[in-house]
Order: C-alpha cells, then sequence, then structure tokens
C-alpha cells in the first residue's frame, strides 16, 4: 500500500512539476523577431501613401499577376484610384468566363480607356513634353524608370506618328508581357 501511495504522490509530483516547465518552454519558444529598417528606400517614388520601390529592369519581374490583381492595378493606374470591390468581383468573373484571357484583357482595358473618368492626357499634353510624358507612363505602368534607348524610340514614335494618342499608348503598356508579371 505505501509503495501505491509513493507512485501516486510521485506521478503527482511530476505533473505539477512538468506542467508549468511545459507552458515555460511554449511561451518561450514562441517569440518573433522583428526589426525594423529605418533607412529611406532609394529610387522610390510616393504615390498618395505608400512608397513603391521601382525595378532597375523587367528582368526583377518573374510573377505573374493574378486577374484580381491584373484588374486591380490596371484599375488603380487608369482611374488613379481603388477599384470598388464589386466591380472587381464582377470582372473576375467575366474574365474567367471568356475563354482567351488576352482577349478578356483586351475588353476590360477598352471599357476602362473609354470610360469618362479615365485619368489619361491629352494628346496636346502628351506633345506638349514626350520625354516626360514617356517618363511618367513607365513609371505608372512598369514601375521602373525608361532606358535612354526607351526614350529615344518612344519619343521617335510619337513624333512621327500623328494618330498614335496617349489612349493607344497606354494600352499597349497595359496588354505588354512586362506589365503583367511583378
Amino acid at each position: 500500500m505505501q509503495v501505491s501511495k509513493i507512485r501516486i504522490k510521485s506521478k503527482k509530483m511530476k505533473t505539477r512539476f512538468l506542467l508549468p516547465l511545459l507552458v515555460l518552454l511554449s511561451m518561450a519558444a514562441c517569440k518573433t523577431e522583428t526589426e525594423v529598417i529605418k533607412e529611406p528606400s532609394v529610387n522610390a517614388y510616393i504615390y498618395d501613401v505608400d512608397a513603391e520601390d521601382l525595378y532597375q529592369s523587367n528582368a526583377e519581374k518573374n510573377k505573374q499577376k493574378s486577374a484580381e490583381q491584373y484588374i486591380s492595378i490596371l484599375y488603380a493606374n487608369l482611374f488613379q484610384s481603388t477599384v470598388p470591390q464589386g466591380d472587381l468581383a464582377d470582372l473576375g468573373e467575366i474574365r474567367k468566363a471568356i475563354g482567351d484571357k488576352q482577349m478578356a484583357d483586351e475588353l476590360i482595358l477598352n471599357a476602362f480607356v473609354n470610360d469618362g473618368s479615365v485619368s489619361i492626357p491629352s494628346n496636346a499634353e502628351m506633345r506638349a513634353d514626350i520625354e516626360a510624358f514617356v517618363q511618367e507612363t513607365y513609371l505608372r505602368f512598369f514601375l521602373r524608370e525608361p532606358t535612354a534607348y526607351e526614350i529615344f524610340e518612344l519619343k521617335a514614335e510619337i513624333e512621327e506618328d500623328p494618330d498614335l494618342t496617349p489612349e493607344l499608348i497606354y494600352q499597349a503598356f497595359a496588354l505588354s508581357n512586362e506589365y503583367k508579371f511583378y
């Protein structure tokens, strides 16, 4: 009888000792380290609230945007505001329903560009300072500075073709492969 009482007391003591030890170890093991970096971001431009880091080249973009990301970012780039959540869900469903995703993107883009509240510079504003327009367009759509060659080529295209409008240039940028990746 004595031996069984000792074993019971021993089990109770082990439980009393092990339980707080396990709680203490689990609390100590669950700490996460956070590191705050307070360095200014180089080549960052401030758009409304958040700073956006610029890409140095399109080679850094290796993840394809989802349908929702593409529509949301496209809307923000064209309207300079966030897309209403209901519209995003509807457009996402429409895009899924259409088999050809490129055609769906073109239809959505055309609807956005032809909307009266879209924020696109006029043809006269574009032609007044073509180089500034090219720089702003690259920053707006690709989140990077254009190379000297890209500035030269697009500037020459705009100067040579009087029918080339900002709407067409924005559509070309929004449908490019680089725009569909981040």
